[in-house]
C-alpha cells in the first residue's frame, strides 16, 4: 500500500507549531483535519485556522465545541460567525458545560439566524432544481408538489404550470390569499383566483386582490367595491400603487355614504 504523495503529513506526534501549516493548507483532506481537531497539541491559532478550512467537517468541530474549554472556548466564542457555518457546531456549544451563562442568550440567537439562512440555501436550492425541470415534470409537480414547490411553480413564466398549482387541490385558502398578495405573479393567475366563487367569498383574499396593482382593473372594479366597509374603501384610496380608476371607484362609493340623505334619492 503506497502513501498518496500529495497527501500532508500525519498530524500524530506534531507539535502546535507543526500542525498550523497543515490546518492552513486548503488540500489538507477532511480525514486529517479531524485528526488535528483531537490533537493535544491543539492551539487557538489551527482552530482558528480549521473554522475558515473550507473541507472542515461540521460533525468534528461539534464535538470540540462541546467539550471545549479555556483558550479554546474564548476562540469559539469570538468566532460566531465562522462557526455558524454548521448548525450542529453551534448547538453543540450552547451544551458545553463550560459555556458562561451570559453568553447563552447570544449563542441562541445566533443558531436562529444560522437555521434561518440554512432554510433560504435550501429554497434556493430547490428552486434551482425546478428551473430545470422539463414542462411535463413541472406541470406534475404543480399539481403533486409541496407548498414550497407550488410557491416557486406559482411564479413560472409558463401560464399554464402556473396555472396548474393555482387549481391544484391541494392548494390551500392560506396560500392562495399569499399568491394574491404576490406582485411577481402573471394577471392570469389573479384572474383566475378573482374567478373563483369560493375565493371571492373570502373577504381577506378580496381585499388582497383589489391592493394587488398587478390585478386586472376589470377584474378589481368587478369585485363588489361597493360591499367594502368605510375603512376599506379609504385604505384603497389612499393606495397610490393600484390603477386610478379602481380608487376612483372606491372615492365615488365613498363620497356617496357621505352625502347628506336627501340628496341620495338614487337608493342605497
Amino acid at each position: 500500500m503506497t502513501q498518496d504523495a500529495a497527501a500532508p503529513v500525519e498530524p500524530a506526534g506534531l507539535s502546535a507549531a507543526d500542525l498550523l501549516p497543515i490546518a492552513q493548507n486548503q488540500r489538507t483532506p477532511p480525514e486529517v483535519l479531524e485528526q488535528i481537531l483531537e490533537h493535544p497539541a491543539l492551539s487557538a491559532d489551527v482552530v482558528v485556522a480549521l473554522l475558515r478550512h473550507p473541507q472542515a467537517s461540521g460533525a468534528a468541530i461539534a464535538r470540540l465545541a462541546e467539550g471545549a474549554t479555556g483558550a479554546i472556548l474564548e476562540v469559539l466564542l469570538g468566532s460566531l460567525d465562522r462557526l455558524g457555518r454548521w448548525v450542529e457546531a453551534l448547538e453543540a456549544l450552547l451544551r458545553n458545560p463550560a459555556l458562561p451563562e451570559v453568553k447563552h442568550s447570544t449563542l441562541q440567537r445566533q443558531i436562529e439566524v444560522a437555521k434561518k439562512r440554512d432554510a433560504e440555501g435550501s429554497k434556493k436550492s430547490l428552486l434551482l432544481q425546478i428551473k430545470e425541470l422539463p414542462v411535463g415534470q413541472k406541470l406534475a409537480l404543480a399539481k403533486k408538489g409541496n407548498k414550497d414547490v407550488r410557491m416557486i411553480l406559482i411564479k413560472d413564466s409558463n401560464d399554464m404550470i402556473a396555472l396548474e398549482v393555482a387549481g391544484s387541490p391541494r392548494i390551500t385558502d392560506g396560500e392562495i390569499l399569499a399568491i394574491a398578495q404576490m406582485r411577481d405573479v402573471s394577471d392570469k393567475i389573479l384572474r383566475f383566483i378573482a374567478s373563483n366563487r369560493k375565493y371571492r367569498q373570502n373577504h381577506q383574499i378580496l381585499l388582497s386582490l383589489l391592493h394587488n396593482p398587478r390585478t386586472p382593473v376589470g377584474v378589481s372594479l368587478s369585485l363588489g367595491i361597493n360591499g367594502l366597509s368605510d375603512r376599506e374603501l379609504t385604505d384603497l384610496v389612499k393606495n397610490r400603487n393600484i390603477p386610478g380608476a379602481v380608487s376612483r371607484a372606491a372615492k365615488q362609493i365613498q363620497d356617496r355614504r357621505k352625502a347628506p340623505q336627501t340628496s341620495a334619492g338614487g337608493g342605497h
